[in-house]
């Protein structure tokens, strides 16, 4: 993933901005997954620039995502679940960061059902009937 860094920063960023708002627990998540990708105690200044100069409404995450060329289904699984770990370090998952981590699978060739576990699942109105009754 090291040769990666770049586009795994920017998908990341991604998933920070994708609610339209930035947390600085994500930011924070952000850079520790970076260092722990990377095996540093400190972000390289050339990551520190990256996120310094993001702009997410530029960012084409599905062109990103498409980039990355994973053999490997574990490599597109752990991506996909930092991304997701992003979302979830503001404590709040809404449905625009659902739709991103949905585009960023996309981009890297998974189906909605390979990221089930980490998506909003929708309940129709006839799923509801009797969901509360004992």
């Amino acid at each position: 993933m090291k040769a990666h860094i770049d586009t795994i920063t920017d998908l990341l960023l991604g998933a920070a901005y994708a609610d339209k708002h930035l947390e600085g627990d994500e930011l924070t998540s952000i850079s520790t997954m970076l260092c722990k990708l990377l095996g540093t105690d400190a972000l390289p200044a050339a990551q520190r620039d990256r996120i310094a100069a993001f702009n997410p409404a530029k960012f084409d995450v599905k062109a990103a995502a498409g980039r990355l060329k994973f053999e490997s289904a574990e490599n597109k699984r752990k991506l996909i679940e930092l991304v997701a770990s992003v979302s979830e370090s503001d404590e709040e998952i809404d449905m625009a960061e659902d739709a991103y981590l949905r585009k960023v699978a996309a981009g890297l060739g998974l189906s909605d059902a390979d990221i089930k576990d980490l998506t909003i699942e929708v309940l129709e109105d006839e799923e509801l009937d009797g969901l509360l009754a004992d």
